[in-house]
């Protein structure tokens, strides 16, 4: 059965991922596909140290499936840096495909594309809650996030990145996320080329690149 195996940067990523990447999928109706647990390279910096080493790794668990690179982008353009890392992927000549997704600015953004969602199932929220402006321009989502709890409480991304996640409104954070809607359409990306691999042919990055 074909898997999609992440990388990704943090300890709250290793529950929150798998379950924002089976809720994609059985959105668009993907029975079929898996994901495996993610494996932690601690951000964009560590990945490119050990980048065939993290690869090769994945490479194993991926099966008939592909990779899924999973991280957050503060400051840089996420299309220059995921077409840099891309040329590094392809001199590597893996046997699977590689998506590259950089939440831009954090993983944290699309919970404020969610929030009103988010808030009407979590007491840590005031019911009318929601987000003005770009999700994708502020610097600090988890500082947002943590301002508009009780006193007292804070944004934990071991605590809260995974049942915040459960309840995200995929719908109205594809249509507040730019980066959200190249994490589907990466997803989408990694099926149609596992697809074409079964039938012969090659399997490009370039497809399904930022």
């Amino acid at each position: 059965m074909p898997k999609i195996v992440p990388l990704v940067e943090g300890p709250g990523d290793i529950a929150a991922v798998p379950n924002l990447l089976y809720k994609i999928l059985h959105w668009k109706q993907l029975w079929t596909w898996q994901v495996a647990r993610p494996k932690q390279v601690r951000g964009l910096g560590a990945l490119k140290k050990r980048l065939s080493d993290f690869l090769k790794y994945a490479e194993k668990d991926a099966e008939e499936g592909g990779i899924l690179i999973l991280c957050d982008l503060d400051d840089d353009c996420p299309k220059n840096a995921a077409y840099d890392l891309a040329l590094q992927i392809e001199a590597l000549a893996l046997s699977c495909p590689v998506a590259i997704v950089f939440a831009h600015r954090e993983y944290e953004a699309w919970f404020l594309a969610s929030i009103a969602r988010i808030a009407e199932q979590h007491n840590l929220f005031q019911s009318n809650i929601r987000f003005q402006g770009d999700v994708e321009e502020i610097r600090d989502p988890k500082g947002w996030l943590t301002k508009q709890m009780p006193v007292g409480r804070i944004y934990k991304e071991t605590i809260h990145q995974d049942i915040f996640t459960s309840s995200l409104d995929l719908e109205e954070t594809l249509r507040k996320s730019r980066s959200f809607r190249r994490l589907c359409h990466s997803i989408e990306g990694l099926v149609q080329m596992s697809a074409k691999d079964k039938r012969g042919q090659v399997k490009p990055y370039h497809d399904i690149m930022q």
